[in-house]
């Protein structure tokens, strides 16, 4: 058994440095802290309900009708 430092994206795996191996070999991968707001975050796809919140949140702050936050006084 040998433990191999290797990089998941998009489900391809590239490993950080070359083996020198011939034939096959299975292998099983462990990932290491994967946080799911990761994907979502990255994600390029459109959001439709996202995209138009943050649409309406610029209008408003275009018209001047919002206001800066004080953190000194929030609920």
């Amino acid at each position: 058994m040998r433990a191999v430092k290797a990089v998941v994206k998009d489900g391809d795996v590239t490993l950080d440095e070359p083996l020198e191996l011939k034939g096959r070999f299975d292998a099983i991968v462990v990932l290491l802290d994967v946080d799911p707001w990761d994907a979502i975050i990255n994600d390029p796809r459109p959001r439709g309900e996202l995209v138009k919140a943050g649409e309406e949140a610029l209008d408003e702050f275009r018209e001047g009708r919002t206001t800066p936050l004080d953190p000194d006084n929030m609920p």
